[in-house]
């Protein structure tokens, strides 16, 4: 049907795979700073579709849509990511935050593929955060295709309402964000991948 999104099939395998998985999410998806009004407007409200269409997402909390577009991506390739959702609160870094990644199982390998604010990181293994700074809400896994869900159709927020628990206050979130928004540096607008847990911006987290 004219106007649908095309969804690129690439002929790498495994690693490789992946690799243009996250290139193509970083080229047609690229963060960008947005106000207040299309903050609560578009944020968690979109489809792949719509994202595409954008060719945007919000520097300041990237995951949903990035990981959204991403599990569209492998899913043509016939592979069935699980989401991962975690809810947690880093004390002194604003209020608690909802953030998905995603594990991929290849050839007997895992790997994390995660689109956080500060970088992408594709790392050989599952999730993992470190307890000592950030308390968890809640940390769920899932897959959506078990949910009987089209991809192509569904929002981040309707993900989010399967799973989220009553500590994620938006309002708050949204504060936090055009906050972060006044004073943003430019390096939040840039992607940054970290294929290694040492080389990540993350790795004392």
């Amino acid at each position: 049907m004219s106007g649908e999104p095309v969804i690129p099939t690439f002929c790498e395998t495994g690693a490789g795979l992946l690799l243009c998985v996250v290139d193509l999410i970083h080229q047609s998806v690229p963060k960008s700073v947005w106000d207040m009004q299309r903050l609560k407007e578009s944020f968690g409200n979109r489809t792949v579709p719509m994202i595409l269409a954008d060719g945007d997402v919000m520097a300041f909390g990237p995951c949903p849509d990035r990981t959204l577009v991403a599990s569209a991506v492998l899913r043509q390739h016939g592979i069935r990511p699980t989401i991962v959702y975690h809810e947690r609160r880093v004390p002194g870094f604003g209020p608690s935050t909802a953030h998905i990644a995603m594990e991929i199982d290849l050839g007997g390998r895992t790997w994390m593929m995660d689109f956080g604010s500060r970088e992408t990181r594709l790392i050989e293994g599952g999730y993992y955060y470190n307890p000592d700074v950030e308390e968890t809400l809640a940390l769920e896994r899932f897959d959506l295709m078990d949910m009987d869900l089209d991809l192509m159709d569904i929002t981040p927020n309707n993900i989010f309402g399967l799973v989220a628990t009553e500590n994620i206050d938006m309002e708050r979130k949204f504060e936090h964000y055009a906050k972060q928004a006044r004073k943003f540096s430019k390096h939040i607008i840039e992607d940054r991948l970290a294929l290694d847990k040492s080389h990540s911006v993350y790795y004392e987290l």
